[in-house]
């Protein structure tokens, strides 16, 4: 568990440089040799991993507008007339754990019974049965290093197969800021364990119903701490300003956020205007005719439309996610 340090340099347990240590975090990769120091044993992290960077920040400047392109809204001219201002490399933390996992249960399973009561009719019946059996698997699992922060990130396929030896040279050249895991090893394990656990009881629930007994083996067979890089982009769209967050291994964007265009304001701006209308057209039907159920669901609806027409015109920034 991350907790607040009260120390501000820690000894690099293979080179013994000093380190400044950052509030709430449980690992510090020394900024010399790269490597990886756990604050709570004092032991440093043998595997440290990471994947490299393929994207530049000059191949950003057509992926973003390309990616922002199918969105309504974005002016015309975007591509045309941003700026970017600022490329900030972050290599985000992973913990990795590989595991293998044996599970024996027993329960009961269901089966289906058909009892064939005449030529025209069919009559299916549901029992159960004591069932038994195994699940023997290799999984991987992929732990973020922060709780609550950088959500965009949290749930992304990181394509841990291409991961290559932490090399602080490289990152460095790239000028990259190393950002360490808030959650601990034990903390960490703890997670990935309980993904495997509950895996595995999914599928024994595909098998059988109840499990009235079962024994589990679960043996790590690897421990990474790995090192992601994503770039934060700052562009700017004449007196607007956005950002947008990019996976710098694979060039995907996770999310961007764009100026809303004047023409599409404006039409919002008409949607408002059209909006008031029908609302008026439903009020009448509502209090000054016999339509007064047509009336009451007209002022639902398009008051609904009212205010999305609103929330069009004068919103000035949107933000597009994957």
């Amino acid at each position: 568990m991350a907790t607040q340090n009260q120390s501000k340099k820690i000894q690099c347990g293979n080179c013994k440089a000093e380190n400044d240590v950052p509030p709430y975090t449980s690992v510090v990769t020394c900024e010399y040799c790269g490597t990886p120091n756990e604050l709570q044993s004092g032991k440093i992290i043998e595997n440290h991993h990471m994947l490299s960077v393929y994207f530049s920040g000059s191949e950003l400047t057509e992926l973003i507008p390309q990616y922002l392109s199918k969105y309504v809204g974005v002016p015309e001219d975007f591509a045309d007339k941003t700026v970017f201002k600022q490329f900030e490399l972050r290599m985000m933390p992973f913990w990795v754990f590989k595991f293998h996992a044996h599970t024996d249960y027993k329960g009961m399973g269901k089966y289906v019974n058909p009892n064939q009561t005449n030529a025209w009719s069919q009559h299916i019946s549901i029992k159960q049965r004591p069932e038994q059996g195994s699940i023997d698997l290799d999984q991987t699992c992929l732990i973020f290093g922060y709780r609550e922060q950088h959500k965009e990130i949290r749930d992304e396929k990181v394509p841990v197969g291409s991961k290559t030896a932490f090399d602080i040279k490289a990152v460095q050249a790239e000028g990259g800021v190393i950002l360490d895991t808030e959650i601990g090893y034990d903390d960490a394990y703890a997670i990935a364990e309980g993904q495997v656990k509950n895996r595995h009881q999914k599928l024994i629930y595909r098998e059988i119903v109840k499990i009235d007994g079962m024994n589990q083996t679960i043996n790590l067979k690897e421990i990474s701490y790995l090192h992601v890089p994503f770039y934060r982009v700052i562009y700017g769209y004449g007196d607007w300003e956005g950002e947008a967050l990019v996976d710098a291994a694979r060039g995907k964007v996770l999310r961007a956020e764009y100026p809303v265009s004047r023409s599409h304001r404006f039409w919002g701006l008409f949607g408002i205007v059209f909006a008031l209308g029908l609302m008026g057209l439903a009020i009448y039907l509502a209090f000054a005719s016999s339509w007064a159920i047509a009336g009451y669901v007209g002022i639902v609806v398009f008051l609904g439309f009212l205010i999305f027409m609103m929330k069009e015109t004068f919103t000035k920034k949107k933000v597009a996610s994957e």
